[in-house]
């Protein structure tokens, strides 16, 4: 069952009972803050001295400039094959780690705006890193649990920008039934305390649902 608790600025804040540490605060961004956030995510993170990414493997020529080859063609880009950029500490996929010498600045703004985020639900965090997911309408996130972070007491803050998808929170375990929710653009969803160690996943995005433009 949701509980309200206090409203950061304009935005509804939410805790999940029983659930420690858990917070839902709902879209306490700006139209223009959101296209601006989203634009970052899509020019500024993408560019090979500020993150690592999927297309390094397939497509490493053509991550200079990616937004910009997108806008000019987008028929052709190689922005419709990215799935992820990792910002700060790159996490190391085939390892499940983080590693010490792999690291890039991570992005100020971002960094301020996960520590504000942080202070406003009570949890206060420093930012190192990040993963930018990037979803095609029906795709889907398998449930999983974050726990390759050496510290594992600071809060996951996960923003959402674009199109609606269904949120999926679990247990400490696989064999805890999941509960559903539906995140929309500009939402952010907390783990902290016993929820940071809940496997978490994106059950479907949901085609049709982007904030007007």
């Amino acid at each position: 069952m949701w509980r309200p608790t206090r409203p950061t600025g304009c935005a509804e804040l939410y805790a999940l009972c029983g659930v420690d540490g858990f917070r839902f605060l709902r879209c306490p961004f700006s139209p223009e803050e959101e296209l601006r956030w989203s634009h970052a995510a899509l020019a500024a993170w993408t560019e090979p001295e500020a993150s690592e990414s999927n297309l390094d493997l397939t497509h490493a020529g053509e991550r200079g400039a990616l937004w910009a080859q997108h806008e000019a063609a987008p028929s052709s880009s190689a922005l419709r094959h990215l799935s992820w950029v990792t910002l700060g500490y790159h996490y190391q996929w085939s390892e499940r780690r983080y590693d010490e010498a792999r690291r890039s600045p991570f992005p100020p703004a971002l960094g301020a705006l996960g520590a504000d985020l942080g202070r406003a639900v009570g949890q206060p965090l420093r930012p190192e890193a990040a993963i930018v997911n990037y979803y095609a309408p029906r795709s889907s996130m398998g449930g999983h649990c974050d726990d390759a972070e050496p510290c594992q007491d600071a809060p996951i803050v996960s923003l959402s920008f674009g199109l609606s998808a269904t949120f999926l929170l679990g247990g400490p375990s696989r064999h805890a039934a999941p509960l559903a929710m539906r995140v929309r653009s500009g939402d952010v969803v907390v783990q902290g305390g016993a929820s940071r160690g809940c496997y978490h996943g994106v059950a479907r995005v949901l085609r049709g649902t982007a904030p007007p433009s």
